[in-house]
């Protein structure tokens, strides 16, 4: 097959770090490259520097054949180069139809022309699922696993030869990732070539047809998806075994933690549910079948209706975030950069969010007491991270998930609702997440769990409730969880 693109000897250096060391990759015309590692491995900086986000400091780069040189994103894009990064980069004031053509919007006598732009625009969201949405809706309004296909529908519009998806479909569920899959492959009929990052093994099996795996900044295997087993995969990834993928034992289940009757919200209709002390239950279903507004609407960020709201059996009135803390609830959020963490502030600082009263010291704070607390946790949840005092934006995806359990364990909670918990997180630090999912469940703890990651919610829940279009639908106990039986409720077949 015809090469696309090669690297020879990429070497790549921060301050204090060697990013990648002397990387070679070859990516032929149809081909479907898996790029595996671990979170810090080097994928992200290769990328960038393919992307020509970042400059190499050693080492070249051939597209077609051509040497490249030093390039901009711009050019790279011209040239046929499209990226689609795990954290998404869209314009919320803007229209899908102005963001999918930003740059290359449609004019008609100089001004821009809306009615070209409609039609474009509706042409390219049939092909990647969001053909139910007017072109012209604001971004702001989609929800999360909508603008992860606005992104898709982007790098499609632009007619890329050489397509890199880093982590795709960390918010899609079965049926949106199958409408991608549908776009790789036709984009591999048609000659073109894909790099695909992604931490879900099982989706790499299916769409991939080569591998490349990384290790601390350097290349450790390459070769054919069909000569290496997932278990080999891992291995290389980590440089160790991984014996369990699903560390979750059998735990004593208590007393219900939480029990709602009648959640109204919206679309939202008559959900009950209840969750146990020590508890994993799982919520599942489709994009815009409401399971991520069910937990907004359970901590207060929604304004909903509730026939009961018991805590601990005991009626709650919830209606704010700052109800729910008090009734011993904790939120993560499913975009954790975006609303789970304050970014420009040390990992220290965003521990104490929650709890900053008990470091009053007066009108000061006790730093030394902060201090300590931090230093308990990291060192509790196994935070890597430099000091304290390091900015949380710099950890890896899973020690920033971490920061966020940790903010809110501090806070002793009777319930957790996790969104997406593990979402663009690599194998190795999931496996954390479980085990802390476990602790949080031995301290007392039920878990609430929304996960669009179906082996995940099979492998750890103990129950599932289904919600097909803001109906809970099913109800279903661990002896009965399977693959086909969630999505048989979740496609609202039953």
């Amino acid at each position: 097959m015809k090469e696309t693109l090669r690297l020879e000897r990429i070497v790549k250096k921060f301050p204090g770090v060697v990013a990648l060391d002397h990387v070679n990759l070859k990516l032929a015309a149809g081909e479907v490259l898996a790029l595996a590692g671990e979170n810090g491995a080097g994928k992200s900086t290769l990328i960038k520097i393919i992307s020509g986000a970042y400059q190499a400091d050693e080492g070249d780069i051939y597209f077609n054949g051509t040497k490249m040189g030093k390039y901009t994103p711009k050019e790279a894009i011209d040239k046929g180069i499209a990226v689609i990064y795990q954290e998404l980069s869209y314009m919320q004031y803007m229209s899908i139809a102005e963001n999918i053509f930003l740059g290359n919007l449609p004019k008609k006598k100089g001004c821009i022309d809306y009615k070209k732009l409609g039609e474009n625009s509706r042409k390219v969201q049939e092909e990647v699922g969001l053909g139910h949405l007017d072109p012209f809706t604001k971004v702001q309004f989609l929800s999360t696993a909508e603008k992860q296909l606005l992104e898709i529908a982007r790098a499609y519009a632009r007619n890329a030869n050489v397509l890199i998806l880093d982590e795709p479909t960390s918010a899609l569920n079965e049926e949106e990732t199958k409408i991608l899959f549908d776009i790789v492959r036709n984009l591999q009929k048609e000659g073109k070539s894909v790099i695909y990052i992604s931490h879900k093994l099982d989706e790499i099996f299916e769409i991939c047809t080569d591998i490349q795996i990384m290790r601390d900044g350097k290349k450790v295997y390459e070769g054919k998806m069909d000569s290496i087993s997932k278990d080999q995969i891992i291995s290389e990834m980590v440089g160790r075994n991984i014996d369990d993928m699903y560390p979750v034992s059998e735990r004593t289940i208590g007393d219900k933690v939480i029990e709602i009757k009648n959640l109204n919200y919206k679309f939202l209709k008559d959900i009950s549910l209840a969750v146990r002390q020590g508890e994993i239950v799982g919520l599942y279903g489709l994009m815009g079948s409401g399971c991520s507004e069910t937990l907004e609407a359970l901590f207060g960020a929604r304004k909903a209706d509730f026939e009961e709201y018991l805590i601990d059996g005991k009626e709650v009135q919830i209606s704010s975030p700052a109800d729910a803390i008090r009734a011993g609830l904790a939120y993560t959020p499913g975009e954790r950069k975006t609303e789970g963490l304050i970014l420009v502030q040390s990992v220290m600082e965003n521990i104490s969010t929650v709890t900053l009263k008990n470091y009053r010291k007066g009108p000061f704070l006790n730093l030394r007491k902060e201090r300590t607390v931090a230093d308990r946790w990291i060192e509790t949840l196994n935070i890597k991270t430099p000091s304290p005092d390091t900015p949380v934006s710099s950890l890896s995806g899973g020690n920033q998930q971490k920061v966020i359990l940790s903010k809110w364990l501090d806070n002793n909670p009777k319930l957790f609702l996790l969104n997406e918990p593990t979402k663009g997180i690599d194998v190795g630090a999931k496996v954390e997440i479980y085990k802390q999912i476990e602790d949080i469940c031995k301290r007392k703890c039920g878990v609430l769990l929304v996960t669009s990651d179906l082996p995940e919610l099979l492998g750890i829940c103990d129950r599932v409730y289904i919600l097909h279009e803001g109906v809970l639908v099913k109800e279903i106990d661990k002896n009965e969880m399977t693959k086909e039986n969630v999505l048989k409720y979740a496609l609202g077949e039953e």
